[in-house]
């Protein structure tokens, strides 16, 4: 019985991140169509993704009281129905601005009430074997994703995109409302320990035996160059929308490009899976290294552009892919402790999931600039150096040895 109650959540943190895919990944198959039919710019559309964000900005600093004072349940069925609502609208979008308005209004519940949620049950249930366990979850988004790119594109060109929208709206509704049944709530909720831990983790102390308040970490520097670190490493990763644009400028057909997204999504499953071990073997500060490097020989096969080695290049890029969905909660978590994590970790992952829609944009802009995604690659190879200077600082200042 109680192997059930960590097994279940389990599940249900898995299918939170991979109900996430059909956001950061099926939404984002309906861009070249969208602005093939309407004649936006690249750039233009892909702005939709960054309003998408702010609302989850907004309440990133309240989404551990919301959690407090709503329950884990009431928050996924109050997202399983708004979320489906806002894909159901984009079918019905006819300018940018209408666009504009639902990704604004979907921000409000896509993050927060899946990923977020997602990583809280992670944090709250497993304390032993962490890595391994969140690799477990993060392939979420990759099994999800694997899934979108081969049943997507084809829905996508026999219908249209409101079809896509649909189909993501209608499966949106379904799995959240099965994560609301398999979730109890939190291990302190139901009287339990964490798998591998002592205590619940409001129950344990903070490192000074005081309880912090929510200003003591948002006032030092590390909680500052944290957030600039996740958010630059999802800057780059917010290359992964124009993926399939990418594919099909370099002479790939339509639904080629989308079996490509497959593969780099089948990678994406067993390289998290991978560096959850890696990490637990090598350590986090040493374990970085390896995927670091597939990163940069990614980013360096895309920028010379040659159509043998690109579908290498999309899969080898799920390294960076797999970093910003591990990296953030595994450092955070070695950084703080419980009741500090509970403080910055809604932050966090608004940092990083600002990068991504960011990073959407941005990437537009420089293509609709230039011509060429090839600026893009050159400034990714800069920030993804910086990234690891910082990381291997901040981890060595935790006193994390290699």
């Amino acid at each position: 019985m109680n192997q059930w109650i960590y097994l279940r959540h389990l599940l249900s943190a898995f299918l939170l991140m991979f109900v996430y895919s059909l956001i950061t990944s099926a939404i984002n198959l309906m861009v070249l169509p969208i602005i093939s039919y309407f004649n936006f710019s690249r750039g233009a559309f892909t702005l939709g993704t960054t309003l998408l964000m702010i609302p989850n900005l907004l309440l990133s600093p309240f989404l551990g009281n919301f959690v407090n004072r709503l329950g884990l349940r009431r928050m996924l069925l109050v997202g399983s129905v708004w979320g489906a609502a806002a894909l159901a609208l984009l079918a019905c979008c006819r300018t940018l601005l209408q666009f504009y308005l639902v990704f604004f209004l979907g921000g409000f519940v896509f993050s927060s009430t899946s990923s977020y949620l997602a990583s809280l049950l992670l944090n709250s249930w497993f304390k032993k074997h962490q890595a391994l366990v969140c690799s477990i979850v993060m392939t979420g988004t990759g099994v999800g994703g694997m899934l979108w790119g081969v049943l997507v594109p084809p829905l996508v060109q026999r219908f249209s995109y409101q079809a896509g929208y649909a189909f993501c709206s209608i499966l949106w509704l379904t799995l959240m409302l099965l994560c609301a049944f398999l979730c109890k709530g939190l291990p302190q909720d139901m009287g339990v320990l964490p798998y591998g831990g002592q205590a619940s983790p409001t129950e344990q102390p903070a490192a000074t035996g005081s309880v912090p308040t929510r200003s003591t970490p948002l006032r030092q520097p590390m909680f500052y160059l944290l957030c600039y670190t996740f958010f630059s490493l999802s800057l780059v990763n917010g290359f992964f929308p124009h993926t399939q644009a990418y594919l099909v400028d370099h002479g790939y057909a339509l639904v080629d490009a989308g079996r490509v997204i497959s593969l780099f999504c089948m990678a994406l499953v067993f390289v998290k899976l991978l560096l959850g071990a890696h990490f637990e073997h090598k350590g986090l500060r040493s374990g970085i290294l390896l995927p670091v490097a597939i990163d940069f020989l990614a980013l360096l096969l895309l920028y010379f552009g040659q159509k043998p080695l690109l579908t290498l290049a999309v899969v080898l890029f799920s390294a960076n892919s797999s970093l910003v969905a591990l990296t953030p909660l595994l450092i955070a978590g070695q950084l703080y402790n419980a009741r500090e994590f509970a403080v910055v970790w809604g932050l966090f992952s608004a940092a990083s999931g600002i990068g991504n829609s960011v990073g959407s944009p941005l990437w537009g802009l420089l293509y609709d600039v230039s011509g060429s995604y090839q600026p893009g690659f050159l400034i990714a190879m800069v920030l993804l150096t910086l990234w690891l200077v910082l990381s291997q600082h901040l981890l060595a200042k935790a006193g994390q040895t290699q």
